[in-house]
């Protein structure tokens, strides 16, 4: 399965290479920032503690949103650092303001809320759509 993943990917960038496409930066490097806030979203899901969810529901905002918006919170750190310049921003330089864009939009402002609620439940569960709406844009 993984081999298949490489050799497809392979085989699309030579294709895009042949007929002049280069994939945009934004476009590599989503897939890190993705990547890297599912994981949080899945930290925040399966920890015990408002202020262990709360901590990695900011860590998704961060990557969803970038350092460019008032949403970023760089008091609770970035681990997409270096990944791009944000899910949203990356979305946006390549694509505009599409459905995906506010898609993302809608999930960090759902984080935001969960956090603003307090409810260690809620921001669970939260964490969790968060997660499974990340992994059907990744596929996307």
């Amino acid at each position: 399965m993984r081999t298949s993943r490489w050799l497809g990917l392979g085989t699309a960038l030579v294709v895009l290479t042949l007929i002049g496409l280069q994939p945009t930066h934004a476009a590599m490097s989503m897939g890190d920032e993705m990547k890297t806030a599912i994981t949080h979203a899945g930290f925040a899901e399966k920890y015990d503690t408002m202020k262990e969810v709360s901590m990695h529901l900011h860590h998704v905002i961060n990557c969803i949103v970038g350092s460019g918006d008032a949403m970023y919170d760089a008091a609770a750190g970035n681990p997409c650092q270096g990944q791009g310049k944000g899910i949203m921003p990356d979305i946006k330089a390549s694509m505009g303001e599409d459905q995906e864009y506010q898609v993302a939009w809608w999930l960090a402002h759902l984080a935001d809320q969960a956090i603003k609620m307090g409810n260690l439940a809620q921001a669970k569960a939260a964490g969790h759509i968060i997660g499974v709406q990340l992994t059907a844009m990744s596929k996307m």
